[in-house]
């Protein structure tokens, strides 16, 4: 189910090789698809679920435009985004920037909730012993070669590794800088951007706890109790 609530990302991760339409923003139906053939990945299916922000599963508490909180907070640095991309305001400069406020609470866990970070670890650390697996259902179900489909399951680990999460000059070395060069095809300030996560630190320290209780909370609602 861990390695589920990652998965979706895996179309940023691709660079959209793998469509963000066939699993961010179809969890029903890839989860009605294994359910039916490979019912002993029915966790996996479920963790999509409850990342995708349809049926309000945690994306939607994170990235709508009116409530999501990654969203909103992350307009606070956008404006210092888009300097960094040297892009105009208004655009992706958001969607970046509400990815440094995940990356911020992500850091945060690290530092006040240690044993999150290690079920973590102890999650992906087994997970890959199924990667075959997983490569050969999602290869029929995205109709993709499966070889393709392990390769970015391997690639989506290389990006959310646990490691990468353990300090704000690794995340960024390992998982910023790398996806701003895959989505803009740019080389950007390391020190800038270790700027910018220092804002996000700071603008979420005080409210990303509240935040999860929160979605986590309504995500099982919305989830789980249907």
């Amino acid at each position: 189910m861990i390695f589920g609530s990652i998965l979706p990302d895996i179309a940023a991760t691709s660079s959209q090789r793998i469509s963000r339409d066939k699993i961010h923003n179809s969890p029903k139906e890839l989860y009605k698809f294994i359910t039916e053939k490979y019912p002993q990945l029915t966790d996996l299916a479920l963790g999509v679920r409850l990342h995708s922000q349809v049926d309000g599963g945690a994306d939607f508490y994170s990235d709508n435009m009116q409530v999501g909180y990654a969203r909103l907070e992350g307009e606070k640095i956008s404006s210092e985004v888009a300097d960094l991309l040297e892009i105009p305001k208004g655009g992706d400069d958001l969607v970046l920037a509400h990815n440094f406020i995940e990356m911020a609470v992500d850091l945060h866990l690290y530092e006040d909730s240690r044993y999150i970070w290690e079920t973590y670890l102890d999650a992906i650390e087994k997970v890959r012993a199924d990667f075959s697996v997983i490569a050969i259902c999602l290869g029929e179900y995205l109709e993709l070669n499966k070889d393709l489909v392990l390769t970015e399951l391997n690639n989506l680990i290389l990006f959310l590794d646990p490691q990468n999460f353990t300090s704000k000059a690794i995340a960024v070395e390992k998982i910023t800088l790398p996806l701003i060069k895959l989505r803009f095809k740019k080389d950007v300030s390391f020190q800038n951007t270790i700027e910018i996560v220092d804002k996000a630190l700071n603008i979420t320290e005080s409210s990303y706890q509240n935040f999860l209780d929160d979605a986590v909370a309504k995500v099982k609602g919305n989830i789980l109790q249907k």
